[in-house]
């Protein structure tokens, strides 16, 4: 199983993380982001959506957007000079029917798509995702605690209600197996999903990337995310403020909060200091 460049990259960056200094929380460190935030003449705030803005659901069909996020999103983009997107691993088009915010950006599939922009894979990415698939669903599709979400341009396999052990175990038998298609697929680990993905869809690194090259320089970037998808999008953010949803000592991002329900006080926080 192929491990890409931004991988090697993310998972540097975490020891480097857990062998310095631990994230700090948000509630001892904002007078430091506020003067970051007042400082800054442009910026983004990007934010990853399950377990970040909503809290998490069984099934991703069961969540619903809390109109207190919805409000808190609609403020954040009459700032003019910030670009404010969800990067998330669902569709465009869901989080667009989730949200429904005007002006409010979309980077779904872990960057693989971006607002109305088609997404576009080669020949050999669709044909190893689609015999992936069938090998997937016939080797976990009949185990009642693990199910499998199609995305059409990438697939997850969930396993919240798996154990840790069995897990791990998992883990193992779903690398095994895709095993044979080697650099055309990677697997990123979530909050109790493992996404499977073209390698040409490298992560949300690439969306952050993307941002980042279309902000003047100096610009100030707020990311907010809940997982290990969000770590290589923390790595390619060094110096800038990022946050973990959830305290986790290995990870690249500067500062945490503990639930969903802290990242809307913080965002209402940060909308009232944005230029």
């Amino acid at each position: 199983m192929r491990i890409s460049t931004l991988t090697v990259k993310a998972e540097e960056a975490r020891l480097a993380a857990t062998s310095s200094d631990s994230p700090r929380p948000v509630s001892r460190a904002w007078p430091e982001i506020r003067d970051r935030l007042r400082g800054a003449g442009h910026g983004a705030v990007l934010l990853d959506f399950d377990g970040t803005l909503v809290n998490l659901r069984r099934r991703p069909s069961d969540v619903r957007t809390p109109a207190r996020v919805k409000r808190i999103l609609e403020r954040l983009v009459q700032h003019t000079n910030v670009f404010v997107a969800i990067v998330s691993g669902r569709r465009v088009q869901t989080l667009r029917r989730l949200v429904e915010v005007e002006g409010l950006h979309y980077f779904g599939l872990h960057g693989g798509e971006r607002d109305d922009r088609p997404t576009s894979l080669s020949e050999n990415a669709r044909v190893a995702l689609e015999d992936a698939k069938h090998a997937v669903h016939l080797d976990f599709g009949n185990i009642p605690a693990i199910w499998i979400e199609d995305k059409e341009l990438s697939f997850s396999v969930h396993h919240r209600e798996v154990d840790t052990i069995a897990s791990e175990c998992g883990k193992a038998a779903l690398l095994n197996l895709l095993a044979p298609w080697g650099n055309a697929l990677h697997v990123l680990n979530g909050s109790r999903v493992w996404e499977v993905l073209p390698s040409e869809i490298p992560g949300k690194s690439s969306a952050i990337e993307e941002v980042l090259s279309e902000l003047p320089a100096g610009a100030t970037v707020v990311y907010v995310g809940d997982d290990g998808t969000d770590e290589m999008a923390f790595a390619v953010l060094p110096d800038q403020i990022t946050v973990r949803v959830g305290r986790d000592p290995q990870t690249c991002a500067r500062y945490f909060v503990r639930a969903p329900a802290d990242v809307l006080r913080f965002l209402e926080r940060v909308e009232k200091e944005l230029p």
